[in-house]
Order: structure tokens, then sequence, then C-alpha cells
């Protein structure tokens, strides 16, 4: 992003926009991105992006200029007159740090520079702020589609009299209901409150930190004459670009018949999860032998934790590896049992999967693990059991529900064979995985050893994954279903 004031900050800021290989995209259904979009093109509406250096007001305001339509005739879109006006930054340092801009116009140089990309702007024109008044003008009489961004106001008005700046003033909010034009003025945070009630629409965009971590959010202030379902977002600046996260809504479309995909084989020394993404966020993937917990907010949803486990686990399964599950108190292990079944077929889950089930009423099935509710006794049933999938596999995944675990057996576990039965999973090479969502002693003890920690909460609507060991950033997660099977993107806010 194009720092505030400062043009040595600007290297400074874009250099970590590098995306990582092979990182989703979000969906360009942005919610309220499409708001701002249309909030633009209602006639003569004035838009204030305001926040600190640093948060990405640049960015937004290119994204716009990227995003906004013109008018149709018939079948046929014409393009909007689009103009970039800089108090801040030259189009060489801007075509620079922002390389998917197609093509930008030097009217200094009088030359046209394009790039390789064909996803950009075309007819975009950057202009420096002198003579701002008569470009504004000119464009208003037009009475062509238009949108014009001014980065920033301050830095515009920085040599202009008093009768300057309400001559400005006046030519950017007067006439909305004769004008086709947009205006979008990026403040750079000064004094700007009298500002702020005059224009049409106000955005803020902030810079917070979460355990460390960059979380960028964008706050919708005013959208005059438009309803605002949610007025805050989650957004990144990977790739140089302005996305805003995609909002939690979840429907489990795993199908019912699909061929099986084909799994993301592990490696010598590490498993893989079933995503790319998260392998990635992982620095490779997970140890064999190792053992992660899966820390989960309060804002969580039982779906998004299961599809992340059916994704997990089906890796395992689909290339010749075993399972057993202990679920959370929410779900039966019927339910599970169905899940993961159109997952990795039937055969493979009754071969090849065990599912504790506490309910000693249900009928015995090959993959259903009844057990007694005795910690001692489903102790012993769980080592056998764990002896029994050894033999069938080498690669084994274990996932177990603690909130269910300390339910059923209550919250101070304590049994030698229990520390026991732990090192043989670690020392079985298998992938030991534990899911809390509360402070039990089995997770604090399970923490103290565990090689992996992965906190998983909703922020603003968004679903978030960050890992607490090793250190990551914070990502946006997101799950489709490819081929009618779950698959996790996940996308780096940065």
């Amino acid at each position: 992003m194009i720092a505030e004031g400062d043009p040595s900050h600007l290297e400074e800021t874009v250099q970590d926009v590098e995306p990582e290989a092979g990182s989703s995209n979000q969906s360009e259904d942005s919610g309220l991105l499409d708001l701002i979009i249309r909030f633009l093109e209602s006639a003569g509406n004035v838009l204030l992006i305001q926040g600190p250096p640093g948060t990405g007001k640049t960015t937004l305001a290119l994204e716009i200029l990227r995003r906004i339509e013109g008018p149709r005739i018939g079948n046929r879109k014409l393009p909007p007159n689009r103009l970039y006006i800089s108090s801040r930054v030259s189009p060489h340092r801007l075509r620079k740090h922002f390389p998917w801009i197609n093509e930008v116009v030097d009217p200094m140089s009088g030359k046209t520079t394009r790039t390789s990309l064909a996803e950009g702007i075309e007819d975009f024109k950057v202009s420096q702020a002198d003579s701002l008044l008569s470009k504004i003008l000119a464009m208003k009489q037009s009475r062509q589609r238009s949108i014009i961004v001014v980065d920033s106001w301050e830095g515009a008005l920085r040599n202009t009299t008093d009768e300057g700046r309400r001559m400005l003033e006046s030519a950017v909010l007067s006439e909305p209901d004769e004008s086709r034009v947009g205006v979008v003025l990026v403040s750079e945070g000064g004094r700007i409150n009298e500002l702020a009630h005059l224009v049409d629409g106000v955005i803020s965009l902030s810079l917070t930190e979460l355990n460390g971590r960059r979380i960028r959010t964008l706050s919708v202030n005013k959208l005059r004459g438009l309803m605002v379902p949610s007025s805050q977002g989650l957004f990144t600046l990977d790739k140089g670009r302005f996305t805003l996260l995609s909002n939690t809504e979840i429907v489990d479309n795993t199908a019912t018949r699909a061929k099986i995909p084909e799994p993301i084989p592990h490696s010598e020394t590490m498993f893989s999860t079933g995503s790319p993404d998260l392998d990635r966020m992982l620095k490779g993937g997970v140890r064999k032998g190792s053992s992660l917990l899966l820390d989960l907010d309060s804002t969580v949803s039982v779906l998004e934790t299961r599809l992340l486990l059916r994704i997990i686990i089906s890796n395992f399964v689909n290339q010749g590896g075993a399972s057993m599950i202990v679920p959370s108190s929410t779900i039966s292990s019927q339910n599970v049992a169905d899940a993961l079944g159109r997952c990795v077929g039937e055969k493979a889950l009754e071969e090849r999967v065990r599912i504790v089930e506490f309910n000693k009423m249900l009928p015995p099935r090959k993959w259903r693990l009844l057990v007694k509710s005795s910690l001692e006794q489903d102790a012993e049933l769980f080592a056998e059991c764990w002896k029994e999938m050894s033999r069938i596999s080498s690669s084994i995944v274990l996932a177990s529900d603690f909130d269910k675990i300390a339910q059923i057996y209550g919250e101070d576990l304590f049994l030698p064979g229990l520390a026991d039965l732990g090192a043989t999973i670690r020392d079985s090479g298998a992938l030991n995985i534990g899911i809390a969502s509360r402070p039990t002693k089995l997770r604090e003890d399970f923490l103290r050893t565990a090689d992996y920690h992965v906190k998983m909460e909703n922020i603003n609507g968004s679903l978030t994954l960050y890992g607490v060991k090793p250190f990551t950033n914070v990502y946006g997660a997101t799950f489709t279903f490819p081929r009618g099977f779950p698959a996790l993107g996940l996308t780096q806010i940065v």
C-alpha cells in the first residue's frame, strides 16, 4: 500500500504483500465492496475513505476504480471515465507498487505503459493534484458516468488558500442530483470532522493486532440511502489488492455420490492435512508422530470444525491410512460415519475407521467402537482398538474432542495407562489431534507437549485460522465443495 505523507514508507509497506504460491482467492461477490460500488454508481455521491497511515486506503481506492462499471446501451457496456488524482505518489511509483494495474496514462510524459496482466484497469488516468478544481469541473460538465479519486484530500489542499479550499469543496459537493460523477476522497487522517458530515458516505479502515498478528478491518460509518446489513468486515492487502474476506455462510454440500478425489500424499517425514493452503501455513504439513491442538473460540460452529476434521481424516483414509475419532457431544457416531463415508467410501469406513460411541443402546457396526463410560475399562478398549488399527495401517490419525471426554470422565482425568497410551501413539508415528473449546485439565496437559497449536475463531463475521505453534499470521478461511467434497482455502491477512 502507499504510505501516507512519506513516500519512503511505501516500499516498506508493500514488500510484504507478495502472495504465497497457490493461496486461495476470495469471491468477487464481496458484500460490503459491492455495496460501496453501488453507492458510488448513484448520481453525485461522495465517499470519504479515512484511516491511519498504512491501513490500505490507496489500495481500496484503486480497487474501487477497478470495479466501477459504466452505463449500458443495449447489450453493450460503456467504460466509465476514471481519474486518479494523487498529491503523494507519482504515476511511476504507482505502477511500481501496484503492478496489477493494466494501463496508466502519464500526462507528464504522454506515454502509456501496459503490463501483461489481463486483469487490470483500462483507460485509467493518473494525474497530479495541480488544477484539481478544473479537472473536477470538467468531468462534472461532461455529463458522462465518471469516477474521481482524490488521494489525498489534505494533500490537495496543502498549498491552497481558504478561498481555494471553499471552491474545491463546492466543486465536489455541489449539484449532486445533476452530476453523474462519483467522487472518492482519501484522507490522510487530518482534521476532517466537518467534511465527514458533508459527504454522503464514510468508510474507515483500521489496522489492529491479535496476539501480535495483523488484523485489518473495514467499517462503514455511513452510506446515505443504502441499508448496510453488516457494518464491518476483515480484509487483506494480499497481492497488492484490496480483498474483503468472505462472511461465514457454510452449508454442508458434501455429495451423496461422487468420485472420491485424489488425496494429497504424505511425504516421508510429514503428513498432509488435505489442504495445500493449511500445509503451507504449517510450514509443510505436520510431522509424523506429532500432536496438534485445535483451539476453538466460542464463535466457531460445530459444522466448521467437522468440515476441517473431515478434510484431514479423509486425506489419511483415502491413501490407505486409518483413523480413530472421539466426536463432540452434539454429534452422534452415526452422523460422523454418514458424512465421512461420503468422502472415503463405505468399505474404507468399515475397515479403517473407528468412531467412539458412548450410547450402549446403539447396535454394533464395524466402524463403531462402543465404550462403557468407565475410564479404566475404556482405556483398555481404546488400547486394543489402537493395536488393531496399527496392524491395518502405519498411517493413523486420532481426533479427540476433549470437551466430550471431560464431560464423560470428569475434569480431572488421571490414569497411568493414559500416559502410556499417549507415548504409544507418538512412538507409532501417528498424528494425534485434540479439539478443545474450553480450558479443561486434559487440554492444558495436552498443550504442554503439543507440537502444533492452531486457533480457529470468527472475527467480524469471517472464519479465521492462525498458528500459535508455529507462529503464523491470521488467515481467512473458506470452505468450498469442488466435485462435491469439502476443501479448505486460506487467504493470509497482510
